[in-house]
């Protein structure tokens, strides 16, 4: 089987809050197909996710892991977010939780 880039039999989840029950909420049907464990995105990164990912690989690498740090190497770097804008801690935060998604 061929490796790609994404998982394209990733199940969204139907509740918000995961279930604490065994076997509740989980991605996989044993036996039923390969589960690449470690690819969970949905479709292929962007141009945009990619270059935000090499910025905050540097932003890391120089020891910032503050929410106010990364958002000022981010904005050191003219790394900004999808609409040109520099980054704030509110636009930071929104962009992960819908990445995180």
């Amino acid at each position: 089987m061929a490796q790609q880039d994404y998982n394209p039999r990733l199940k969204t989840w139907q509740r918000i809050i995961p279930s604490s029950e065994p076997g509740q909420g989980h991605i996989e049907a044993p036996g039923g197909f390969a589960n690449p464990v470690w690819q969970t995105r949905s479709g292929v990164p962007g141009p945009f996710e990619l270059e935000l990912v090499e910025a905050l690989e540097e932003v890391f690498a120089e020891g910032m892991t503050e929410l106010d740090a990364l958002v000022e190497g981010l904005n050191a770097r003219d790394r900004h977010d999808r609409n040109g804008q520099p980054w704030t801690r509110e636009s930071f935060l929104q962009e992960i939780a819908v990445l995180g998604q």
